[in-house]
Formats: structure tokens, sequence, C-alpha cells
């Protein structure tokens, strides 16, 4: 029996693909106020930011400053890629802002390849290397994590922080340093985005039913190590509402609330032709289909996923902007989505169901790689008028949706220049036009040979 194919093969494959996927921007005013944000830290060692009308999500805070409505995780992890961004272009006398800016867009890329790679080790733990793979494949390429690794929202970085705090909950007998690492990368993913706590009730469920002794001592135990390690960081966000506005619990979202009636925001996540989770993540009816047979297996993680579940639905579909505004698919799922591909891990052996789980793949692979080779807001953009977007139309009429705006725009040819094939233009020298898309595509070759290679050998008679 072969060795499961390595971990750094599955982040060096997505990592390169997703850097090959990156686009001509930000596609969003949310990423243009991240990045400015990250380089006022770079350069400033300072949040505060000048006021843009043209980007509303510059509020006012005290004192007559202006800060980004956001919480500031992710501009916290990207200051070290502007920094090498930034000195990169000044050596070779390019566009600075320009260049930066795609070295800030790494961060999803490596947070959307760090999240595959958790989800693969959990998996191959529970179900060997075939099945881990099945499950890395259907949450790297058939579920819009794949286009949020190549825009600058937080989405990328909230599937990472949740994905690997899960693995790391569940990589073995439960070590208090171990779970409070699990703590401070849940933590990192409260920081960059407050409403990931959602998650704390079904992660504490989690670590309940984890390790042999499930006392209350124990349990207790397992939680103050959890806690350790996110209270200090998920802290951060309170302590930058203090900073920006002198109070603790005031968010960023004035003005902003649960105003959606609870069906129409969950039936628009979950049946609508706008925005389905089904629709853009096939693979998961698959996995609900292997719900009951993966809870027997893996009750602990079928729980979590349950509990998940109803958080995110209950959470998320009553928010005014259930849909996540202008964006592809249903944004705010993103950070659940991978983990819910771990049902797949219970595939059983035949090959009607190898061809069900193959075809659910390729098809949500075709439909997000539409989000990558087109631009995913081309639909709102078209339908807003004066600043009024028809969200209803653009979400429940089927001809007027992101996903078939997307399929025109690709009949058409209309489809979007990819960052790395274009690095000529920001002025860096033309070699690394040639240089870097040749070991992207590289490492991505490697990747998939070292994932494939024990594959085919367990295939061998």
């Amino acid at each position: 029996m072969s060795r499961p194919a390595p971990a750094w093969g599955v982040f060096l494959f997505f990592a390169c693909l997703y850097a090959l996927s990156l686009g001509r921007g930000f596609y969003s005013s949310d990423g243009e106020v991240m990045f400015h944000t990250a380089a006022a830290l770079a350069s400033r060692g300072a949040l505060e930011l000048p006021p843009d009308p043209a980007l509303p999500q510059i509020v006012a805070g005290r004192s007559g400053r202006f800060y980004s409505k956001y919480e500031p995780g992710l501009p916290l992890l990207a200051v070290p890629l502007y920094a090498a961004g930034d000195r990169l272009a000044a050596i070779n006398a390019a566009h600075r802002t320009q260049v930066a800016a795609t070295a800030v867009l790494l961060l999803p890329v490596l947070a959307g390849a760090g999240t595959i790679t958790a989800l693969y080790r959990l998996a191959r733990r529970w179900a060997g290397g075939g099945r881990a793979v099945t499950v890395a494949l259907a949450a790297g390429l058939a579920t819009p994590l794949w286009p949020y690794s190549r825009m600058l929202f937080a989405e990328a970085v909230l599937a990472c922080a949740l994905a690997a705090s899960v693995a790391l909950v569940l990589s073995g007998p439960p070590r208090t340093r171990r779970l409070a690492g699990a703590g401070a990368i849940f933590g990192l993913g409260v920081l960059a985005r407050a409403s990931l706590a959602i998650y704390a009730l079904p992660l504490a469920w989690l670590l309940a039913r984890t390790g042999p002794v499930r006392d209350a001592r124990s349990v207790g135990a397992r939680w103050a190590a959890f806690a350790l390690g996110a209270l200090p960081l998920a802290a951060g966000v309170l302590a930058h509402n203090v900073l920006r506005f002198g109070a603790l619990w005031r968010f960023g979202y004035a003005g902003e609330g649960f105003t959606t009636p609870p069906l129409d925001g969950v039936a628009g996540l979950l049946l609508s032709p706008g925005k389905s989770v089904l629709l853009y993540a096939p693979p998961l009816i698959l996995g609900g289909w292997l719900g009951p047979r993966f809870a027997r297996r893996q009750p602990g993680m079928a729980g979590f996923l349950a509990l998940a579940w109803i958080a995110a639905l209950g959470f998320y579909g009553v928010w005014w902007a259930w849909h996540g505004g202008w964006c592809w698919g249903p944004r705010l799922l993103v950070p659940l989505l991978p983990l819910s591909c771990l049902p797949l891990s219970a595939l059983p052996d035949g090959q009607r169901w190898r061809a069900a789980a193959v075809g659910l793949i390729a098809l949500g692979a075709a439909i997000n790689a539409l989000g990558v080779l087109t631009d995913p807001v081309a639909a709102y953009a078209q339908a807003s008028d004066a600043g009024a977007t028809d969200y209803d139309r653009l979400h429940w009429t089927p001809g007027a949706t992101p996903l078939a705006v997307a399929v025109e725009r690709a009949l058409a040819g209309q489809t979007e220049p990819l960052a790395l094939f274009h690095l000529a233009g920001g002025g860096l020298p033309r070699a690394w036009t040639v240089g870097v898309p040749l070991a992207a595509l590289a490492g991505m070759a490697l990747g998939g040979w070292a994932v494939a290679r024990p594959l085919r050998r367990g295939r061998a008679p």
C-alpha cells in the first residue's frame, strides 16, 4: 500500500493555481480600503485613512479622523506582503502602488491554499489519501473559495482560520499547547472579521467531544486552553473599536442590521438562482447525501457542521445584505464551505459513487472558473442605476444572475487579464512576465505530480 500524497504537494498545487488566477485588481471597493489600510500601517504605522467620497467604507471616527469600517486583521496580515512588494518595485524603479497591490493579493492566495491543505490533512487522517484528495479537489476547485482566493475580501483568510483551527483540534489527543494554538488561529480570524465568532459555540461543542475523557473538568480545561489562545487576538477587535470610535461595542456598520425576513434570506442562500450555495458548490449536494454515513464515522465533526450551518444561516439569513453585496456566489458562507466538503471522505466504493463525485466536482469547477475568468461583479455594474442596485432581479431572475452574465461574457470572449502574465505593465522588467508565470506553472505541475504519484501507485496491481 502506497503512502498518501504529501501535504506540501497539495499546498503547492493550489497556491500556484490561485496565484495564476489573480486578475486585474481588487474587484471591489472593500478590497481597495483593505489595501489602503495595509499601506497606512506599512508606511506610517497608523490605521487612520484620508476621507474619500468614492469609498464609503472609510467612515468618520473620533477626533475628526477617518478609518476603515472593517476589522484590522486582514490589513495587519497584509503588511509584510505590502512591504515586500513596495521594496521590489523600488529596486526595479517600477510602479510602487501597483506592484505592492499584486503582492498583497498573495494573502488570499496563500490563505486559500492553506485552507485546502488543512482540510486535506484532516481528511487523510480519517479516510486515507485517495478520498482526502477528493475532498481537497472538491473544496479547492468546486466551491467559491477559488474565486475568493484571488480577491482581497476576507473570505479566504476566514476559511483558513476556521479550517486550521478545526484541524488542530482534531489532529490528536487534546493538549494544552495545540488547543491554544487552535484558539489563536481562530482569534486571528475573528480579528479579520468579528462575525467569525458565530462559530465559537460549534467549536465549543467540538472541543467537548474531543478526546477520550469528557467529564466536566476535562471539557472545561479544553475550553480554557482554546480561549487562552483566542481571546487576546479577538480582543483586538474591541481595542480597534475604542481606537476608532471610543467605544468597545461600536463597530463600523452603523445603519446596517438584521432586517431581512429569515425565510427570505435563508431561501436566498439555499435556493436562489443568483446565490444558492448548492449551485455555486455542487459537491455539497453529495456531501449532504453522505451526511448520515459521515456522522456514523465522525460524529463530532458531523455535529460541528450541523451546528455551524444553523449558526451561519441563522445569522447571515437575517442580515440586511444576506447576499454579500457585489460579489460572486454566497460570499458570507464561503468560510464554512471547505469544511462542508468533509463528508465526501465517507464516499463509498463503487463506480457510480466515483462518477457522481467527479461529475459534481467538474460542474463546480466549471461554474467557479467563470468567476475567475470573467469580471465577477459585472452583473452588478450592469444592473446598478445611480447607486441603486436591483438585488431581487439579480438574485431571483435566472437570466440576470451573476452566473448567467458570466456565461454570456465568457462566450463573447470578454475574459479578464491574468495579473501574473502582465507584470511588465506595473513597470517590472519584462523577464518577470515570463519568469513568474513559468515558475507558477512549474510549481503547479510539481504539486500535482506529488499528489498524483501515490494515487497511481495505489491503483497498480
